[in-house]
C-alpha cells in the first residue's frame, strides 16, 4: 500500500495532471479559526443537515473526477489536504469538542484503507479447476464516495436585515460493509478548509465561469436535499419517513425555514 505522501503525487487525470499540480496557491491559511458572526447579531436560528448525492448526474459532474485540473475529484482535494497541507479532520461533527474527536494522522489512514476480496477460478498443478481468494489492499478513491453531507447554520442577521446560511461542516460519505450502512468517513471543519477548496477548480455546469469548489458550496452549484433539522431527539429526516416522502419533507423542512426566518425579521 501506498505510503501517506505518496497518496496524492501518483494519482494521475487523463496521464498528464496529479492533484499537487492542479494545486492554485502557494500557501493556505490552514489555522483552525472559527466562521462565526457575533451572537447579539442573531435573531432566530437553526441547524440544517444537507445531502449531497452522487447519483445524480450534475452532482457527478461537479464533484467527480475527470481528466482536467477543472475536473479533479471533491475527494482527491480532501485528501490532498489531509496528507499534503496537513489541515484537520475528525470523527464527529460536534466542533465544540474538538480535542476528543481529532482525528491523528494514522486514524485517517485506517479509514481510508480498503480491502477488497474477489474470488477466481485457476487451474492447480494437477489441472483441476480450484478458487483462489485474491487480495487488493488500496485507499478509497473518488468514486468510492456515495455522497456529501453539509451541516449549516440559518440564521437571521439583525445586524444585515439578512437570512444568511453558513457552512458548518463538511463529510464524505461512504458505504461500511462491516456495518451495512453509509457512514460519514470523517468530517472537516468548513472555515479551515474553504481556502484549499478555493485554490481548486471545480466545473461550472451554469455557465463558463470559472469556479472553484468554495464557490461551487456558497452558490449553491449542486441538487441537494434536507436530510435533518436539529430537532431534541436528533432524528433524521429518513428516520420517519420512507421513500418520495423523504424529498418531499426534506423540501417542506427547506421552505418552512425560510419562511419561518423571513417572517419572524419583518415582525
Amino acid at each position: 500500500m501506498a505510503q501517506p505522501g505518496n497518496i496524492m503525487s501518483n494519482t494521475k487525470y487523463g496521464g498528464e495532471f496529479t492533484v499537487a499540480d492542479c494545486f492554485r496557491r502557494s500557501a493556505i491559511s490552514s489555522k483552525f479559526k472559527a466562521d462565526t458572526i457575533k451572537s447579539n447579531y442573531i435573531l432566530k436560528g437553526e441547524k440544517i443537515w444537507r445531502t449531497i448525492s452522487l447519483d445524480t448526474r450534475q452532482n457527478r459532474q461537479v464533484f467527480s473526477n475527470g481528466s482536467k485540473c477543472s475536473e479533479v475529484g471533491l475527494f482527491e482535494v480532501m485528501k490532498y489536504g489531509l496528507f499534503q497541507q496537513k489541515l484537520n479532520a475528525f470523527s464527529s461533527d460536534d466542533f465544540n469538542d474538538t480535542k476528543s474527536n481529532h482525528l491523528s494522522n494514522g486514524q485517517i489512514l485506517e479509514k481510508l484503507a480498503v480491502h477488497d476480496t474477489s474470488v477466481v477460478e485457476v487451474f492447480d498443478a494437477n489441472g483441476n479447476l480450484t478458487s483462489e481468494t485474491i487480495i487488493n489492499n488500496r485507499y478509497l478513491y473518488d468514486t468510492d464516495v456515495i455522497c456529501y453531507l453539509l451541516k449549516e447554520d440559518w440564521v437571521i442577521n439583525t445586524y444585515s436585515g439578512k437570512t444568511e446560511k453558513h457552512i458548518i461542516g463538511l463529510a464524505p460519505l461512504v458505504f461500511d460493509k462491516k456495518l451495512q450502512k453509509t457512514v460519514p468517513l470523517f468530517w472537516l471543519y468548513y472555515a479551515e478548509w474553504k481556502w484549499l477548496f478555493d485554490s481548486f477548480e471545480s466545473r461550472n455546469v451554469y455557465s463558463d465561469e470559472p469556479v472553484s469548489f468554495h464557490d461551487v458550496f456558497t452558490r449553491h452549484y449542486f441538487i441537494s436535499i434536507v436530510s435533518k433539522q436539529s430537532n431534541m431527539t436528533d432524528r433524521s429526516v429518513k428516520a420517519v419517513n420512507h421513500g418520495k416522502d423523504i424529498y418531499t419533507q426534506g423540501e417542506v423542512i427547506e421552505e418552512k425555514q425560510n419562511t419561518d426566518l423571513d417572517d419572524l425579521f419583518q415582525k
